[in-house]
């Protein structure tokens, strides 16, 4: 049976395990991505696109508005190649709170969202479909991503920085070695081969019901599960100040260095 030794095990080829994956390469951590279709195949292939600005949640969330407008910033600069710069609209209508217009525009203000007022005109202008019947409009710098390609950027950037990827293969079961996780067992769903990869650190990157194929549940460890993809990691590598940083960006999970019991 084929053998890998790394030092992180990523299972999820999503936007999370493929980020995390480029992010690893980059440090120089060695690095394996386990994915049992195909990049961007679950969740991620069916996000609706939107690369938020945070004007959505500025006047009632300032902290989520930040947050996304910092990540809007980022991937515009490093992944143009992905996104469509299609701009997004606020419209008041004459049935309106006619105060939530100047609410809205003096919290993109205070969470660093370049909004900015246009004119009734412009608005239908960007948008023919508009009602015809909006009083005031409030331009905003949503655009679209497109979520195979950042994925695939993600993974194409790692590879060439070192970093291994396994697609179509199943993780099928932990590697234990006493109460210690120390790999995963994966079967190539196209060759029908078993193969093991074993590690330092493993990340579970995959939706919630991911890992049930592995005996997650066999483990008898305790996870929270919230919406969206999660992680956890067994065994950790001393440091991992970066990756726990991201995911209290996106409200996935690191454990670094637990043992079961």
């Amino acid at each position: 049976m084929e053998r890998i030794e790394t030092d992180a095990i990523i299972i999820g080829g999503g936007a999370t395990g493929c980020g995390i994956l480029r992010d690893c390469a980059l440090r120089g951590i060695d690095c394996v991505l386990v994915e049992k279709h195909d990049f961007a195949a679950g969740t991620t292939g069916r996000n609706h696109g939107l690369l938020h600005s945070g004007a959505r949640y500025a006047v009632k969330d300032e902290t989520s508005a930040r947050e996304c407008i910092s990540e809007n910033k980022i991937l515009k600069a490093i992944a143009r190649h992905c996104i469509e710069d299609t701009g997004g609209l606020f419209v008041t209508l004459p049935d309106d709170d006619p105060r939530y217009h100047e609410q809205l525009l003096d919290a993109c203000r205070r969470t660093g969202i370049g909004a900015k007022e246009i004119t009734r005109d412009q608005a239908l202008e960007c948008e023919p479909n508009l009602n015809a019947a909006i009083t005031r409009a409030i331009a905003v710098p949503d655009a679209t991503i497109d979520p195979f390609r950042l994925a695939s950027a993600n993974v194409l950037d790692a590879v060439e920085h070192g970093a291994r990827v396994k697609t179509h293969s199943r993780v099928e079961a932990f590697i234990m070695n006493q109460t210690t996780v120390t790999g995963v067992r994966c079967l190539d769903r196209k060759t029908g081969r078993q193969f093991e990869i074993h590690g330092r650190i493993i990340i579970n990157a995959s939706v919630s019901g991911g890992s049930r194929s592995a005996n997650w549940r066999a483990l008898n460890w305790p996870c929270s599960r919230p919406k969206g993809p999660w992680s956890s990691s067994i065994t950790g590598l001393t440091t991992w100040s970066s990756i726990a940083a991201a995911n209290r960006v996106t409200g996935t999970y690191l454990f670094p260095g637990i043992r079961f019991r």
